[in-house]
Parts: C-alpha cells; sequence; structure tokens
C-alpha cells in the first residue's frame, strides 16, 4: 500500500473556526493539506489494525476458553482420576495455599493411603495369621479411616463454601442425589 499514491481531497466546510498556522508553516500549497491528509489516513489504518489485533486475541483466547470449557464440561472428572492421589493433592494445595494443617492432614493421608495400597498386607502378613496381630491390624485400620473422615470433611465444608459462592445450594445438592437414589432404584426394580 506504500507504493501505491491515492490521492486524498481535503474539503473544509465553511463553519470551521479560523485557526491562523504558525508563520513558519505555510499551509496555502496542497502538498501540505495533502502530507496531513495521508499522515491522518496512515494513523487511522494503523489504529484499525491495532484494533484487529486486539480482536484477534481476544477471539483467540475466548475460543481457547469455549474449548477448554467444552472439554471440562464433557467429563471434568475424567482427567483427574487419571493422576494419582499424590498429584492431585499437590494440585489442591497449591490453589487452596493458606491452611497448612490442612496441607498436613492431606499429606498425611496420601502417605497412609499409598501404605494401604503398596505395603499394608505385605508387611503385615504375620499379624494376619494372629488374633493380637489382626486386633493391632484393626486399630491401625480403624485410625487410618478415622483420618481418611477427618479429612474429608475438612474438604466437604471448603466444598460447600465454594459451592455456595458458585450459586449451588444444599437443596440443589440434595435434588441432585434423589435423582441419583431414583435411577439406581429403577435399575433395581429392572433386575428384580
Amino acid at each position: 500500500m506504500m507504493g501505491s499514491m491515492r490521492e486524498l481531497y481535503v474539503v473544509r466546510f465553511g463553519h470551521e473556526p479560523e485557526i491562523e498556522p504558525p508563520a513558519e508553516v505555510d499551509d496555502d500549497g496542497p502538498d501540505v493539506k495533502t502530507t496531513f491528509a495521508h499522515f491522518g489516513l496512515a494513523f487511522y489504518r494503523a489504529c484499525v489494525l491495532e484494533h484487529q489485533v486486539v480482536n484477534m486475541l481476544v477471539f483467540s483466547r475466548l475460543l481457547e476458553a469455549e474449548a477448554e470449557a467444552r472439554r471440562l464440561l464433557s467429563d471434568p472428572w475424567e482427567e483427574h482420576f487419571k493422576d494419582t492421589l499424590g498429584r492431585l493433592v499437590r494440585r489442591l494445595t497449591e490453589r487452596a495455599q493458606g491452611d497448612q494443617q490442612l496441607t498436613d492432614d492431606l499429606t498425611e493421608a496420601v502417605r497412609l493411603r499409598n501404605h494401604l495400597a503398596h505395603a499394608f498386607w505385605r508387611e503385615r502378613a504375620e499379624d494376619f495369621c494372629s488374633d493380637a496381630g489382626r486386633a493391632d491390624m484393626i486399630a491401625f485400620l480403624e485410625n487410618a479411616r478415622d483420618l481418611f473422615t477427618r479429612v474429608d470433611e475438612q474438604l466437604t465444608d471448603l466444598d460447600t463454601a465454594q459451592l455456595k459462592r458458585a450459586g449451588i445450594t444444599e437443596e440443589m445438592i440434595s435434588q441432585q442425589y434423589q435423582e441419583m437414589l431414583t435411577r439406581a432404584e429403577a435399575r433395581d426394580q429392572q433386575l428384580s
């Protein structure tokens, strides 16, 4: 566009206030007016380009956000269930920084869960062979269960506050639960 020279015509309307140019500027020739007109048009096109760049960035961001939202809303749980509990807890504690006791409890819950999944039966094989050993195992498992329950309750309290901020009420949660029970009962009746 720079190479092709377009002619611009400056039109003056009779109602404009007369402003005297400085003495050193000769505003009478068409070259000065045409130069200012070309500057104005070039700067206008620069502003249009700037707005187009902003529009493209905004639309790109909106499309990415929409695609991400679609992916999350299609099954927001599926992605997270692919991760280990340790990774999930790390992500959660990064987002909910502040409650050190909760972070410590979550860390202990991960450690204990991993112990149950990977070492409990192997390390307690001998204990399982006696009444006293099984009693120790049961006491250990009751303590583990209590820790998991306590941490879950702490998270439920935090989640309830988050849900309220999102406009989700106890009634909505109860309604969803009742619908789930109704579907489960209908499945049971189909099998009978």
